[in-house]
């Protein structure tokens, strides 16, 4: 009788957090474009890549990070003002913002061939590349074997030299596994990407100047982390599965590139910039002060500006 009850309040539990779980998933996914331009979709081989372009000259792209509310919001103060000046796309990887969102194994390739097929099928010519954290370390593999389609690069905070270079291993599995569990899995998923947890995160991680870490910020990057299949991205980030050590690519990568840091930044600190630098001899830095992770939302001006006269710069002469 005793074991009848205990089954009983454990199939009530399950049941209520599966109800719980499927509440939230429809409460995401928030569909608007908030960057402004033209919204359009790639039809890539592994899902619809959303993306919004803008301007006349020379094309840019600009790949966001990976975390759980990622999408190309995060260039919501460069868009506008890097389109007088470049034709901008700003894409959603796949598993984020307004992309498809597909349940799927991510690996280091997943970002990488996206970044690579994009600038090669969408954007058909030469484009600047600029991409943050995680980001810029998975698009490192695209500009070493297609050297061609990329001009120059702009590497924000980019991780991955000598810290990811080890696979996931067995407790990566069972990370992975757990975050995929049918209702354990999305309990702890929705537990992090709860409006608590996301300010946590950009007020201690992201942010150096927690004033702007305002409710707008944390319902935008709360409604971009929610919605069916929006998990599993982040699962494969948090695992390791996304884990991709450069030390061996980054040396040969030929293009002419700007590595931009947050003074402020911990996790990686900013001092990672000098080792990018000093084992590429075409790569230089800018560290921007009062800033973290994000410096070119916290110090979107001088950052903009920054950008704007490297990639308008001509060898050997002025911008």
């Amino acid at each position: 009788m005793r074991l009848r009850s205990a089954l009983v309040v454990v199939g009530g539990v399950i049941g209520g957090l599966a109800l719980y779980n499927r509440r939230l998933e429809s409460g995401g996914g928030d569909p608007a474009n908030r960057l402004g331009g033209e919204a359009r979709y790639y039809r890539w081989k592994g899902g619809d890549l959303a993306y919004a372009v803008a301007g006349e000259g020379e094309p840019v792209l600009l790949v966001h990070g990976i975390y759980a509310g990622a999408s190309s919001f995060e260039f919501r103060k460069n868009f506008e003002e890097l389109s007088q000046s470049f034709r901008v796309y700003a894409l959603d990887l796949l598993g984020c913002g307004m992309s498809g969102r597909p349940r799927r194994r991510y690996g280091p390739e997943s970002v990488t061939s996206q970044v690579e097929d994009f600038a090669r099928e969408e954007i058909g010519g030469q484009a600047h590349l600029v991409a943050s954290s995680l980001s810029a370390a998975l698009v490192v593999p695209a500009a070493v074997r297609s050297p061609r389609l990329f001009k120059k690069l702009v590497l924000i905070c980019p991780t991955g030299y000598g810290t990811l270079d080890r696979p996931s291993g067995r407790l990566g599995d069972a990370v992975y596994g757990l975050f995929l569990s049918p209702v354990i899995g999305e309990t702890l998923y929705h537990a992090i990407v709860s409006r608590p947890g996301i300010r946590y995160y950009l007020k201690n991680v992201a942010y150096h100047d927690d004033g702007l870490v305002t409710q707008e910020l944390v319902e935008a990057y709360y409604r971009a982390g929610h919605g069916p299949g929006a998990r599993y991205l982040p699962a494969a980030f948090v695992s390791g599965k996304l884990n991709l050590g450069i030390a061996d690519r980054w040396p040969r990568v030929p293009h002419r590139t700007l590595i931009c840091w947050g003074q402020e930044a911990e996790t990686p600190p900013a001092s990672e910039a000098r080792r990018f630098v000093g084992r590429n001899p075409r790569a230089e830095q800018r560290i921007f002060k009062d800033a973290a992770l994000l410096p070119h939302d916290e110090r979107a001006e001088a950052f903009n500006a920054e950008v704007k006269g490297f990639l308008l710069k001509k060898p050997g002469g002025r911008g």
